[in-house]
């Protein structure tokens, strides 16, 4: 009980006084019809396995048994599995609390988020090629997309910082140094995906994984904190502005909001997220990443959705 109190203490809108808290095998959950409670679902129904939260303008569904969930048709990894207990539904407390919270409720985030600078940062450069495809590498499609990322954001009023502008290689570790200097930001880090399957298409996005979770990678859990672990209600609601948005406008497949421990994840000081804009290795897809008017618009979209974030948890006037 202690361990789950303390999780909802990190988000001040989430107070123990509100939860049933379960503990099944070791972990802490919360019931289905505790949440739809809790957040004021208009509806809430029941269908075998499935659980359908519905409120005017947002649509959440859990499987009993899934990793995933869905908000609004978009796709979240679970840290844990939805479980069943005594016909409910049980989400555990950690995706609670870093997950479905500020994904639900990203203007109630415990302080205002306040930025006027974006970093961007093109994965790969120089002798790190990144993925190849049959139409390119990924260190230049990175780098192209950044640039035009760049234009789009400052034309939109926010500064700009790049890790590299031109075909250099940095070190993760010279990436998150660089990044971490620029105190009213937020990061994003551009990369294009591979696969030994052709077949493998879409956009996924990646937020840090939480302290005590395992990664969308693999591995066991981890449970000692990492500096972006400061950031993880701001990460997922920054992971899940850009993703929902460019979901919608580029009418991708999606193939979800992850959380895993990349090393230029793992030690920055402010929100950030890792975007991967599709696969180079599957033709179809590469053909697209290929055209300049695609990552114009792909960066169009990142651009429009940092407003929307910026937006949603920002300061209220």
């Amino acid at each position: 009980m202690g361990g789950a109190l303390a999780l909802l203490a990190l988000l001040s809108p989430l107070r123990a006084k509100d939860w049933d808290i379960y503990t099944l095998g070791g972990r802490q959950y919360v019931s289905d019809e505790n949440v739809a409670k809790f957040y004021g679902f208009e509806r809430f129904a029941k269908q075998d396995d499935d659980r359908i939260f519905k409120h005017p303008s947002l649509i959440m569904t859990w499987k009993i048994g899934s990793e995933s969930i869905y908000v609004n048709n978009i796709k979240f990894n679970l840290s844990f599995p939805v479980v069943e207990n005594g016909g409910m539904a049980m989400l555990s407390t950690v995706d609670l609390a870093k997950l479905v919270d500020p994904v639900v409720r990203p203007s109630y985030i415990r302080k205002p988020i306040e930025f006027d600078t974006v970093v961007i940062d093109a994965g790969h450069g120089a002798h790190d090629t990144g993925a190849k495809g049959p139409y390119g590498r990924e260190k230049d499609y990175t780098l192209d997309t950044s640039l035009r990322l760049a234009k789009a954001l400052q034309a939109r009023g926010f500064k700009t910082v790049l890790t590299r502008s031109d075909d250099t290689f940095l070190t993760l570790s010279q990436r998150v140094e660089l990044a971490n200097r620029y105190k009213s930001a937020i990061f994003i880090s551009i990369h294009f995906n591979s696969s030994g399957a052709q077949t493998s298409n879409g956009i996924e996005t990646y937020a840090l994984a939480p302290q005590g979770t395992r990664s969308d990678m693999g591995g066991s859990p981890w449970n000692s904190p990492l500096t972006g672990n400061i950031s993880d209600a701001e990460n997922i609601a920054l992971a899940t502005a850009v993703h929902a948005h460019v979901i919608s406008d580029i009418k991708a497949v999606d193939r979800g909001i992850k959380r895993a421990r990349f090393n230029v994840l793992r030690g920055i000081n402010k929100p950030g997220i890792l975007f991967e804009g599709g696969f180079v290795t599957n033709p179809g897809e590469a053909k697209l990443i290929n055209d300049p008017a695609h990552r114009e618009r792909l960066a169009n979209s990142i651009a429009d959705a940092v407003v929307r974030f910026k937006t949603a948890v920002g300061k209220k006037k």
